[in-house]
């Protein structure tokens, strides 16, 4: 399957689709517990120098080939898959953090904060396809997606100005150095893309739009860069490994799977080529043999949680699903604090329909719900294994947060209201029914104000014609592809 919109394969859990103007861009967001966990382990040590609360930085892969970073909506990140495709050393990768982590310790986007509080991810990804296509000169075609957003129509949406740069540059290379690190890296990143600043503007990278480079900043920044006791360092073996790991997946199940096959021939037995051919083959419906990529692959790395389940995931979406389950629970068992993988364990055994497991599946989605409270295709799924068990108010109670994540208030209203009457009084899902309830309701009278109305009595009563809500495709809706 040469394209991957709407949905991915695989890893690829995907927990946001987005709307008509993205899609049409090539744009998606895509989960994947294992690069995520390598991404963070690259980024920690640069957050800890910063004096960063890792949980409070989101890590958001972009589906996009652009050599490409950016930080919005206060301690986001968002990385393109291009960059790390790209990428030749992970020290270039890291480096591109360690610079954007200095935007957000310095506090560059806090007058972006305000007109963002609340937006979603999808909405901050159409603002930067709109940044970018103003940059690129499509001025029609940029103001059209800024529009579609709601937010900033305006060009200088995620520009930094020279000082801005300077700041983030000198924080980025104290972070490297404080975590023992060179910024050999980040300097040949910009010094590929400063020869991009003689290009037409077109033809530019994302990065040099909102990033401005010149000559000497960059020669500025080698020589202070030169200074480092770290100068000379490589990147640490288990970050190379990292980098070609990611690079392999993602080439698997982003890039045309003949074309997988000639960067990875048969003839290179190396995990990271039979990684890459395993998903291919999987991508062409050839199940055997990525399930003999994979068996190759766990005879040498038998507790490698992302291998069982990559392998879980073949067998799921090929059809075997009680085949997948035994995988994921082996992958839980190595890394059980994977959210993702959990949930994955969770929709293997829901899709068997037996009543004598359905349990485990709860067991699953709650530990993931509790480590990773915003995912969406998480709740459906809770929701689903209570209906099963008949659980009819616990049910709706799940609903309520899926809904209240995807932004459909009037929804989580309706699920909550029905969850507070149905659950016994005073227990802790009984209060959190009143509080989905609640902010449910404020959020729907804050929309009539905004519109200029007086909200109803009962703004979410599902018999008023005008309280339905239009379906405008940006739910999160976390189906699997």
């Amino acid at each position: 399957m040469p394209r991957i919109l709407p949905f991915l394969l695989g890893a690829f859990l995907l927990v946001v689709t987005p709307g008509a103007t993205a899609s049409a861009q090539g744009i998606s967001l895509i989960r994947d517990s294992e690069i995520e966990r390598y991404i963070r382990a690259w980024s920690e040590p640069l957050w800890e120098a910063a004096e960063l609360e890792p949980g409070a930085v989101e890590i958001h892969l972009v589906n996009n080939d652009s050599l490409n970073a950016f930080v919005a909506s206060g301690q986001r990140i968002f990385v393109f898959t291009g960059l790390l495709t790209a990428a030749s050393d992970p020290l270039e990768v890291i480096g591109v953090l360690a610079h954007e982590t200095g935007h957000i310790s310095a506090g560059h986007l806090t007058r972006f904060r305000d007109g963002l509080k609340g937006a979603s991810t999808i909405s901050i990804i159409s603002l930067i396809l709109g940044a970018a296509a103003i940059a690129a000169g499509a001025g029609d075609a940029g103001a059209a997606i800024l529009g579609s957003s709601g937010e900033f129509a305006t060009r200088s949406f995620l520009t930094y100005s020279r000082t801005q740069e300077a700041s983030a540059d000198q924080a980025a290379l104290q972070f490297l150095t404080a975590s023992g690190q060179s910024a050999h890296g980040l300097i040949s990143f910009f010094e590929y893309l400063g020869d991009q600043e003689a290009l037409l503007t077109t033809n530019k990278d994302p990065y040099v739009r909102s990033h401005p480079l010149t000559q000497d900043r960059v020669a500025q920044l080698r020589d202070s860069a030169q200074q480092s006791p770290y100068w000379m360092r490589p990147a640490r073996p288990e970050y190379v490994d990292m980098l070609k790991r990611i690079q392999a997946k993602l080439h698997g199940f982003l890039t045309y799977p003949p074309q997988v096959l000639r960067k990875y021939p048969l003839e290179d037995t190396s995990s990271y080529a039979r990684y890459a051919r395993a998903v291919a083959y999987h991508r062409q419906a050839l199940i055997e043999q990525a399930l003999e990529e994979m068996d190759h692959l766990l005879e040498e790395s038998p507790r490698d949680p992302y291998y069982w389940e990559l392998k879980g995931q073949i067998l799921f979406e090929s059809g075997r699903m009680e085949d997948a389950i035994e995988p994921y629970r082996n992958a839980v068992r190595i890394a059980p604090y994977e959210p993702l993988i959990r949930v994955a364990l969770a929709q293997a055994i829901l899709s068997t329909e037996d009543p004598e497991t359905v349990d485990e599946a709860i067991g699953n989605l709650l530990a993931a719900n509790r480590m990773e409270a915003n995912n969406g295709f998480a709740w459906h799924q809770l929701a689903l294994a209570y209906n099963l068990q008949g659980d009819e108010a616990r049910a709706a109670l799940a609903s309520a947060e899926r809904f209240a994540i995807a932004g459909r208030a009037r929804e989580a209203a309706r699920q909550a209201k029905f969850a507070t009457m149905e659950l016994p009084p005073e227990t802790p899902e009984w209060y959190r029914a009143q509080d989905l309830y609640l902010l449910a309701r404020n959020a729907i009278e804050d929309d009539y104000r905004r519109r200029g109305k007086k909200p109803p009595p009962d703004p979410d009563d599902p018999d008023s014609e005008e309280n339905e809500e239009p379906d405008d495709g940006t739910e999160q809706t976390g189906e699997r592809g």
